[in-house]
């Protein structure tokens, strides 16, 4: 018995002074980030319509990147607007962005969703799914990052 109290003693100090540390990480609230997500869409559409390139460029943080289809990437802020400005110039006159799935933390966010464009007349001129990622500026979200296609057939290209 005096043989076995020793090895038992060591084992019951080594075992439970073994812990096990959990972090205390705060949960990501997905459904709070899709309200601020809706919110975020609602100012896009609202900026296509007033057609306001400031309110546009708002929605993106400085180093913002956005990828288009088949032509270089928008890098900054100055050529988003920029490019912003002439899409609206050239009958853009509405658009919509739709949520479809969001993931993520608190400090980097990924939207998964459809858009739609539409011209100054209303008709539609595109619809496709895209992939924003955002973080949180002074509590806003603004996005970082953008890319998209369209569900539409490529055009082909002349010979």
């Amino acid at each position: 018995m005096k043989k076995l109290f020793l090895p038992l003693l060591l084992g019951t100090i080594f075992f439970t002074s073994c812990e096990t540390k959990t972090e205390n990480k705060a949960v990501f609230d997905v459904e709070s980030t899709k309200k601020e997500l809706q919110t975020y869409n609602d100012e896009f559409a609202a900026t296509i319509s007033k057609k306001d390139s400031v309110a546009f460029g708002n929605l993106y943080a400085a180093d913002a990147v956005r990828m288009y289809p088949n032509r270089p990437e928008l890098v900054g802020k100055a050529e988003i607007v920029s490019d912003f400005s002439f899409a609206v110039s050239h009958g853009i006159g509405a658009g919509k962005l739709t949520t479809k799935d969001v993931m993520g933390d608190d400090n980097l966010i990924v939207e998964v969703g459809v858009y739609e464009l539409f011209g100054n007349d209303g008709a539609q001129l595109d619809k496709g799914k895209f992939i924003s990622l955002f973080k949180r500026v002074d509590g806003k979200l603004v996005s970082i990052r953008d890319i998209w296609n369209s569900d539409s057939p490529a055009v082909p290209m002349a010979k």
